[in-house]
């Protein structure tokens, strides 16, 4: 046998094992279990970027809760005002009692 009958032999078994593997997983059933999807979530944050929208956002939130803006809040960071705000809102967001009342109730008893 000659060096290139080997390289022959060699790329056709090459070849008929692809095929071979392509034909098994065409006919091969799918066994994952379906896939849901879920409520679609809004492309871009409603944070505000700018640190004017960032002061804004966490005025009116600090309005809600009754209070101001703190002494020297002019000195601190975007990043700071920022995660100020996020809390704010977190303290802000209703208590799941507020929004259902009968949330904890068992509906069998």
């Amino acid at each position: 046998m000659t060096r290139r009958q080997v390289w022959g032999i060699a790329a056709a078994a090459f070849v008929v094992g692809g095929a071979l593997g392509f034909a098994v997983a065409v006919v091969q059933e799918d066994e994952l279990p379906p896939v849901t999807a879920g409520v679609p979530q809004p492309a871009e944050s409603v944070v505000p970027k700018t640190r004017a929208g960032l002061v804004d956002a966490w005025t009116a939130e600090l309005k809600r809760a009754g209070q101001e803006l703190p002494a020297g809040w002019a000195a601190l960071t975007t990043d700071e005002i920022r995660g100020r705000y996020l809390h704010q809102r977190i303290v802000n967001a209703p208590a799941a009692e507020d929004i259902d009342p009968d949330l904890g109730s068992r509906v069998d008893e």
